[in-house]
């Protein structure tokens, strides 16, 4: 079994449905230039989805910078999170963050979804069904 600071597949949001799903009914949150969306899910876990348009950061080295500081505080933060779906968003001027200042955001925004959840219960809609 891997460890709670590694990241399977498990916890990846991989299908465009699973993406809209948290869109459509999650909460967000913004600290910009960073937004994140999440939602319940029916899994033991959260999972992961990245939304980095190429609009809002121009350079691939950028986006791939931030995709990589994200899935990292990610895997560092899996085991305090509630089974949560979280789907992060660029807005423009992500690019010019530094990684300090993102490690701040994100920091910020896992402690606040970790207490929004805190106060809410669990009440996920019917699970996504495969085609």
């Amino acid at each position: 079994m891997p460890g709670p600071a590694s990241f399977p597949p498990s916890v990846r949001l991989h299908k465009p449905a699973e993406f809209k799903l948290v869109f459509a009914e999650g909460r967000k949150l913004r600290r910009a230039p960073l937004s994140v969306s999440y939602r319940w899910n029916l899994t033991p876990e959260a999972r992961l989805g990245l939304a980095i348009a190429k609009k809002a950061v121009a350079q691939a080295h950028d986006r791939n910078r931030i995709k990589r500081l994200i899935r990292e505080e990610f895997r560092h933060n899996r085991a305090r999170l509630p089974a949560v779906d979280l789907v992060f968003f660029a807005q423009p001027g992500l690019g010019l963050v530094t990684n300090p200042a993102l490690r701040g955001l994100l920091s910020d925004l896992w402690t606040q979804v970790i207490e929004r959840c805190a106060r809410s219960s669990p009440a996920p809609s019917a699970p996504i069904s495969a085609p």
